[in-house]
């Protein structure tokens, strides 16, 4: 990762420099590692992202008129992409970084959809260490109302609306009443479907978000609040095929195995996991709730389980068995 790292601390001040590419190229690169991204495709995403972010830079700065502009708002996109996938794998600290490199270039040509997408990660950044929840809290809530009050076009609504469902996480994390940001998320969700016109001169945008995401982060946060029966009667009311990208549909899986996990239901916790990781299983195999549920699960389940398929999921997920 530390050429990731690199690309955003030299920001295009580099030594081995070329003549810069297309910006075209680059607007096709950076859809390519948003739908890597999407489909929780890592190790590939790692391979492509460093080169394009000092791609991006380079143009932003050498550039001007309208090919300075689209290299900042792609330059955008794909920092957002990585603080989501470098948090997904645990590097905190670059998610950091590029959560503030997405910020820094969206505030640069004052991108509406840009600073959302920005608060968004930053605050799912710091929902990451549990003395920073409310700092989480108090970003994703603070940019909802700047932004959300300006809100236009379609890009708008998706990253606002993913803002408000994050703040509905942070939220039930600090033990608050996360039904507020879930109702705007809704409200927003519902614009969507009412023609609003889509801003094709930026690459920013969520189209992950709608309503079926929202009542998937419905789960998510029900969990966070510790009512595992609400997660499941919810499950039941949604389904999976519905969600907008294999990562999401793996989300839901995710969910009903924790929600079965704590509730001791191991057969069905563990039908759930390996559902989901046999959808977006880079993206599954990551993730720490899993890796925790997992844990738990070898500690609590009969043998018949732990000395088979969950013994082989907690080996594939990096649980030492002793």
């Amino acid at each position: 990762m530390s050429d990731i790292e690199t690309a955003f601390w030299a920001a295009g001040n580099v030594t081995d420099t070329g003549p810069l590419r297309p910006v075209s190229a680059l607007l096709a690169a950076t859809r390519s590692v948003t739908r890597l991204n999407m489909a929780g495709e890592y190790t590939t995403f790692a391979l492509l992202v460093a080169p394009l972010i000092t791609a991006l830079y380079r143009h932003a700065h050498q550039s001007r008129g309208g090919d300075q502009r689209i290299a900042w708002d792609a330059l955008t996109q794909v920092a957002f992409d990585t603080s989501v996938v470098m948090r997904a794998r645990g590097h905190l600290a670059l998610a950091w970084s590029a959560a503030r490199a997405a910020e820094d270039a969206a505030r640069t040509i004052d991108s509406r959809p840009g600073i959302a997408t920005a608060a968004f990660v930053s605050s799912q950044v710091l929902l990451a260490r549990p003395t920073s929840s409310k700092a989480a809290l108090d970003r994703a809530e603070s940019v909802a109302a700047g932004v959300g009050s300006r809100a236009q076009t379609a890009n708008d609504v998706q990253t606002v609306g993913m803002l408000h469902l994050q703040a509905s996480l942070a939220t039930a994390a600090t033990g608050g009443d996360p039904r507020d940001h879930l109702e705007h998320a809704a409200e927003y969700a519902a614009r969507l479907d009412r023609a609003i016109p889509i801003d094709h001169s930026t690459v920013i945008a969520n189209t992950t978000f709608g309503s079926s995401n929202v009542a998937l982060w419905k789960m998510s946060v029900a969990m966070e609040a510790g009512e595992p029966d609400t997660v499941l009667d919810l499950a039941r009311k949604l389904k999976p095929q519905t969600l907008p990208t294999p990562g999401r549909a793996a989300q839901y899986w995710v969910e009903v195995g924790r929600a079965a996990a704590s509730r001791r239901a191991h057969p069905v916790a563990l039908d759930a996991f390996l559902r989901a990781e046999s959808i977006a299983s880079e993206h599954v195999r990551n993730m720490d709730t899993v890796q925790e549920a997992v844990a738990q699960m070898m500690r609590e389940a009969k043998r018949s389980l732990t000395a088979g398929d969950l013994g082989n999921l907690a080996h594939r997920v990096g649980i030492v068995v002793v």
